[in-house]
């Protein structure tokens, strides 16, 4: 069976909620379910029916191969990164509920794990939400409220790292990671709200000057060396260490909601409401106009590749050559649902082919 027919098998019914990658043939997608045509209800494990059921699938596309599990208790808010160990491949994806899965790709199977969720941190009102994950050299790292940074040591072992970051929350009653992101684990960089945007530059933290009324949503270590953080209102702040330069955007007109956002080969692009890709150019957002591209709400970017999907699409583009690889059916049953017309595309039928043939950059 080619790769297009069992990511159709894996998401058919299932509506994208976020995506990661491993490396530039190795996909994470995270998607709950939604068919509004059958009245099918899944048992939770307490026996109860629950019919929002979150699936999280590993597709790598150079093997042919799809790795999914499928969690019917209240999996939320997901977020998953990935990277290679010793060789090896894996991934992570955690939830809002702090319920979380760590994918061995080698040893074929999903083991779950609950961060932050022993009694005592539950008693102290420590936050159980997972917000941000990202894998750096050979751990990963999540974050969670109250400014807290967490390294994954070993299997079911968290390590806290954020102390000072921490302790600066609580005095002033705010910060919560919403994304974390860095160059390697000498340098991690985390984001949220209240213009929190903060550095780990060896083992000390520094917190960023940013705006109070910044809700900092986004913070990438772009491919060109930079740092870009994104607010929720389309404002950025570039810099790298403890040097930023804002951007205000001071013209309300011109300010655009941003949700999503990733660097790809020195570009920052964004999306958000309306489901219209844009890239940030000359201080202000503007349409991308990639070609094939359609309805976006996530994109992420890793070793030369763009991953872009859509609540019904997947796809992804190389910085000239856009490649479908699941759902142009269903995106164009929806745009002409709303009076738009999508020209057809190929589906793809042998994966690991067309990305060694996809030149890189």
């Amino acid at each position: 069976m080619i790769i297009q027919k069992k990511i159709d098998i894996a998401l058919n019914n299932w509506v994208i909620t976020k995506v990661g990658m491993i490396d530039r043939y190795t996909y994470l997608v995270i998607a709950q379910w939604n068919n509004d045509n059958e009245d099918t209800l899944f048992l939770a494990k307490n026996g109860k029916e629950y019919d929002h059921p979150t699936r999280m699938i590993c597709i790598d596309m150079k093997n042919n191969k799809i790795d999914w599990l499928t969690e019917h208790d209240g999996y939320s808010h997901g977020y998953c990164d990935g990277g290679i160990i010793n060789g090896n491949k894996v991934a992570f994806f955690g939830s809002g509920n702090g319920i979380t899965y760590h994918l061995d790709y080698g040893a074929d199977k999903f083991q779950h794990e609950e961060l932050l969720l022993t009694k005592a941190r539950r008693e102290k009102g420590i936050s159980r939400t997972v917000r941000g994950i990202k894998f750096l050299d050979k751990h990963f790292y999540a974050g969670s409220g109250g400014n807290r940074i967490w390294r994954r040591d070993a299997a079911k072992k968290w390590t806290l790292i954020s102390k000072e970051p921490m302790e600066y929350g609580d005095k002033f009653n705010t910060g919560d990671v919403a994304c974390v992101d860095g160059f390697n684990e000498e340098e991690i960089y985390f984001s949220g709200n209240d213009g929190t945007l903060w550095v780990m530059l060896g083992k000390e933290w520094h917190k960023i000057s940013t705006k109070k009324d910044w809700n900092i949503d986004n913070v990438i270590c772009g491919d060109d060396g930079k740092v870009y953080a994104v607010d929720t209102r389309g404002r950025v702040a570039i810099g790298r260490g403890t040097k930023f330069e804002l951007f205000d955007i001071p013209d309300e007109s011109k300010q655009t909601s941003i949700w999503e956002a990733c660097v790809f080969q020195g570009k920052l692009y964004g999306c958000g409401e309306g489901g219209v890709l844009k890239v940030f150019i000359d201080k202000t957002w503007i349409p991308a106009r990639l070609p094939l591209v359609g309805n976006t709400e996530y994109i992420v970017a890793k070793d030369g590749i763009m991953l872009i999907a859509g609540p019904w699409t997947l796809k992804i583009y190389n910085g000239k050559e856009t490649q479908e690889l699941y759902g142009g059916e269903k995106e164009l049953n929806e745009l002409l649902l709303k009076g738009f017309m999508k020209s057809s595309v190929d589906v793809l039928d042998n994966a690991g082919k067309l990305l060694d043939g996809m030149k890189k950059p």
